[in-house]
């Protein structure tokens, strides 16, 4: 399941292991990493190179989306947007995510709506919750 963009190629990450994603969100200076049952989207360049990278965290009947990520350098070209439209392409469940506060027009232009804490899944509002209380500038979304 690929699909080609202008310069780009999007693709559900299918090998065994996720050593070439976490080491691309390594270098975007992002603390988390790719494992175990995760759904992880990517975009690569024409040279093969990871430039963007999203996990979907399957849970039951929906997905929790993490970690979108975009080559810094290739930031405001509609990369991100368009591995968002790539992954609604593929995903028929309901997606939920945690943006930062400054990235909700972002989330909204690919269809997500801002929800109550309180209408999360259980689990899902646990997180939020928790975050929150970390003093994480985040909002609440999904998209159906």
């Amino acid at each position: 399941m690929t699909e080609p963009s202008s310069t780009f190629e999007f693709s559900l990450w299918q090998e065994p292991h996720f050593r070439p994603v976490n080491q691309f969100y390594r270098r975007q200076k992002h603390k988390g990493s790719a494992s175990g049952d995760e759904q992880v989207f990517i975009g690569k360049d024409q040279e093969e190179v990871i430039v963007s990278a999203v996990r979907l965290v399957p849970n039951d009947g929906f997905f929790w989306l993490r970690s979108l990520y975009v080559e810094h350098t290739l930031r405001g070209q509609n990369l991100g947007s368009s591995l968002l439209e790539f992954v609604h392409q593929h995903t028929q469940l309901p997606i939920y995510c945690f943006p930062y506060s400054h990235l909700q027009s972002f989330y909204e232009r690919a269809g997500y709506t801002l929800v109550s804490p309180n209408d999360l899944p259980n689990d899902l509002n646990q997180l939020f919750t928790r975050y929150k209380g970390k003093g994480e500038n985040i909002l609440a979304m999904a998209r159906n």
